[in-house]
């Protein structure tokens, strides 16, 4: 016979099955701030040298008002400097495993000596047939995927849907012998190059600011965004802001603005300030 008791047990049940089966995609998703203290893996890259340097670049307050937190990362260039903001952490990732791939530029009107229509793009090592070998660079230019508004922060999505447009470093495509400067949509290089991952070896992804041509300009990046079936994780590029000078820089939820040091809650940032 079938009791109240019994059914209230195998809902329980069922109800901690569906809790285990979801939380782990949900704990998946993290948001990670990136400052000068903390660049969790990130770093600057110079592309005429290829090697890191992280004088390259620097964390600003603004412009205006960013994607995410107060600031971002900054990075000018003059002549014909290639700078990046770059990571290695995606390594071996297959492009048809990416969910989530964007990030958020500011690009001033002021000093920009390469036309309005100028932004930092996206590009990636690319290992087309597991060989892990040097096979050069796709490209995401924002210019290939929408227009540029200087002065305000737009978000540069490089998948929308499987229509955002790549390049290729190389003179032609591999396999389908079209120059390099031809754009394919996500979805087409996937359909051409279905095993394509980011590059073990080498594995560098950035955001480069600047081209091999005289001129130069300055760009602001934020927000980048990175994700598979197993979660996105958001980069906040924030500049150092704290200590607070008194304790009531920590009330009205002030503590939550600092990061030099990060505080838990306002008791932990007011004793901060008792103690220093």
């Amino acid at each position: 016979m079938i009791t109240i008791k019994k059914i209230i047990t195998g809902l329980a049940v069922i109800i901690a099955l569906v809790i285990v089966a979801v939380a782990p995609s949900l704990a998946a998703n993290a948001t990670v701030v990136v400052t000068p203290n903390a660049m969790n893996n990130w770093f600057f890259y110079n592309d005429e040298t290829d090697t890191i340097d992280n004088t390259l670049g620097s964390f600003v307050t603004g412009p205006g008002t960013p994607p995410l937190g107060v600031g971002g990362v900054q990075i000018s260039v003059s002549g014909t400097q290639r700078r990046n903001l770059a990571t290695y952490q995606f390594s071996g990732t297959p492009l048809a495993d990416i969910t989530t791939f964007a990030y958020s530029t500011y690009n001033p009107t002021a000093g920009n000596g390469g036309g309005a229509n100028r932004s930092g793009y996206l590009q990636f090592n690319v290992d087309f047939n597991g060989s892990d070998t040097w096979q050069r660079r796709l490209v995401f230019l924002p210019a290939d995927n929408g227009t540029v508004t200087p002065d305000s922060w737009k978000e540069w999505d490089a998948i929308n849907g499987g229509n955002a447009l790549w390049r290729y470093s190389g003179s032609t495509w591999p396999v389908t012998g079209q120059p390099g400067t031809t754009p394919k949509t996500w979805t087409q290089i996937l359909s051409d190059y279905p095993g394509a991952r980011i590059r073990v070896t080498d594995a560098f992804v950035g955001v480069r600011v600047g081209e091999p041509y005289a001129n130069g300009y300055t760009e602001n990046i934020d927000a980048f965004r990175f994700g598979t079936a197993a979660g996105t994780t958001v980069y906040d590029f924030e500049p150092l802001i704290g200590p607070p000078a008194n304790k009531d820089q920590c009330k009205n939820d002030g503590w939550m603005s600092f990061n030099n040091p990060s505080f838990k809650n306002q008791g932990q940032c007011v004793s901060f300030t008792n103690h220093n």
